[in-house]
């Protein structure tokens, strides 16, 4: 995962959980150990809170842990063959940016496994924070152009042609068969049908109270290394946020 946080001054930090990274970085403290994959969460639900949080988890699949059976394989002697179970161990957490430094972030982009997403960012006489991994989700499902055509979409499609190429099955064959619940893809089909028409018109949202609407997350905190958050201006400085 590659880190990129632009912020309103034109710096630009990036932070790459790869580079410069030994193997055996959450292991190395436990020589019996034997780190197998490694679990990064990018915290964007707690921005607002303590600022963007990256926790690492790792999975130990040392010798002595647990066993699972798999069915239906056998070694040469016939008994069941069984793989060891990696157990999911706390590794650690790194503040990217603090609280206060939030503010002064114009956008937050991150690689991921499929491909890079505006994660954050800023825009707007409010200066608001957007929520760019929540508006990417959404817009994979329901968006529909001329190019590009939103899962939901799709998922319309196939089951049409599926129903038309087994006419003997029934409708929730297909859903069984494409891999969706026959509850989600009536849904699905539902909000189709409702935004068939070649443009989808914008309604106007008044607000309830007149206030400007702040991005939140309810989650649980957890452990975190958070810095003291104050109101003074982002530090220009070379110093890590970590220093003091």
């Amino acid at each position: 995962m590659i880190i990129a946080i632009e912020y309103k001054n034109g710096r630009i930090k990036e932070f790459d959980t790869s580079a410069f990274t030994t193997t055996n970085a959450m292991s190395a403290g436990d020589r019996t150990a034997r780190n197998v994959m490694t679990e990064l969460d990018l915290r964007l639900d707690l921005v607002d809170k303590v600022g963007l949080r990256l926790d690492f988890y790792w999975y130990d699949a040392t010798p002595q842990g647990d066993r699972i059976e798999i069915p239906g394989l056998t070694d040469s002697m016939g008994n069941p063959v069984c793989l060891t179970s990696a157990s999911r161990r706390l590794g650690t957490s790194v503040l990217l940016c603090s609280q206060g430094g939030i503010k002064q972030i114009s956008r937050i982009i991150v690689q991921r496994a499929n491909g890079t997403v505006d994660a954050l960012w800023r825009q707007g006489s409010g200066d608001w924070l957007i929520n760019g991994a929540k508006f990417e989700a959404q817009r994979v499902l329901s968006y529909t152009d001329t190019k590009f055509s939103s899962m939901n979409s799709q998922a319309v499609f196939v089951f049409k042609y599926m129903k038309k190429a087994h006419p003997e099955m029934t409708e929730q064959e297909i859903c069984n068969l494409i891999g969706y619940p026959l509850e989600a893809y009536k849904e699905i089909q539902l909000d189709e049908a409702k935004n068939a028409e070649d443009a989808v018109d914008a309604d106007l949202i008044e607000s309830d109270d007149g206030g400007d609407a702040d991005y939140s997350a309810d989650s649980s905190l957890g452990k975190h290394f958070a810095m003291e958050d104050d109101d003074g201006t982002f530090d220009d400085g070379e110093n890590s946020i970590f220093d003091d």
